[in-house]
C-alpha cells in the first residue's frame, strides 16, 4: 500500500473550497517551487507542500480577512489594516493548523509570511515565496518579474532580494505602503548577501 501524497491530499481538500482560478495558480506555484527546490538541493516535498498551502485563505474578501484576524487575536500592522488582503497569509496559517491539521511549524511560518518574505526563511520557504511571485500569469502582468524568474535558478535569496527591490521601487512610484516585514526581509538579505 502506498502512502498518499500530502500535497495531493491537501490540494483535494482545498479544491472543494477555493475558486478554480486560484487552484490553477496554486498548481503552477507548486510545480515551480518543486523545480526551484530541486535546483538548489532543498527539500522538494516540503517546498511543494508550502506552495500548496500558501493561498488557502486568499479567496476571502478583505473585510472578512480583517474581521477574522481581529477575532483570532492576530497582530495587525497598520499596513495590514489598510490593505487587509495582506492578512491572507496569517489567517491562512491559522486555518491550516485548525481546519487542515497542519502541524509543521516550517509550513505555518512560510504561509504566514509568504506575501512579505521573512528574515528566518529557509530555502524551501524562499522557493515557495519566489514561485508565487514568478507564476507566469504574474510575469505577464508585470514583466519586471522576469528578472526574478531568471535569477531564481542561480540563487533563491538573490532572486528574493531582486523581488523585494522591485516591490520597493514600485511602492515608491505608486505611493503604496510597504509592509515592515518586507523591509526587514530585504535588509536581512542585503546583510547576508553583500
Amino acid at each position: 500500500m502506498t502512502t498518499p501524497d500530502p500535497v495531493e491530499a491537501l490540494r483535494e481538500r482545498m479544491a472543494a473550497e477555493l475558486p478554480a482560478g486560484l487552484i490553477a495558480h496554486i498548481d503552477r506555484v507548486v510545480h515551480i517551487a518543486g523545480l526551484l527546490a530541486r535546483q538548489h538541493g532543498a527539500d522538494e516535498e516540503l517546498a511543494r507542500f508550502m506552495a500548496q498551502a500558501h493561498d488557502v485563505a486568499r479567496h476571502l474578501e478583505p473585510a472578512a480577512l480583517l474581521q477574522r484576524a481581529e477575532r483570532l487575536g492576530l497582530e495587525i500592522d497598520p499596513v495590514d489594516r489598510s490593505e487587509p488582503v495582506l492578512l491572507h497569509g496569517p489567517v491562512g496559517a491559522v486555518d491550516l493548523y485548525e481546519r487542515f491539521g497542519v502541524r509543521d511549524e516550517r509550513v505555518l511560518h512560510a504561509v504566514h509570511w509568504h506575501t512579505s518574505g521573512h528574515i528566518d526563511y529557509g530555502p524551501e520557504a524562499w522557493a515557495m515565496f519566489i514561485a508565487d511571485k514568478i507564476d507566469p500569469t504574474k510575469v505577464e502582468r508585470w514583466p519586471a518579474l522576469a528578472d526574478v524568474r531568471d535569477g531564481a535558478w542561480l540563487s533563491l535569496e538573490r532572486a528574493a532580494l531582486t523581488y523585494l527591490d522591485l516591490l520597493l521601487v514600485h511602492a515608491v512610484t505608486e505611493r503604496w505602503q510597504i509592509h515592515p516585514a518586507s523591509v526587514l526581509a530585504r535588509n536581512a538579505l542585503i546583510a547576508r548577501l553583500d
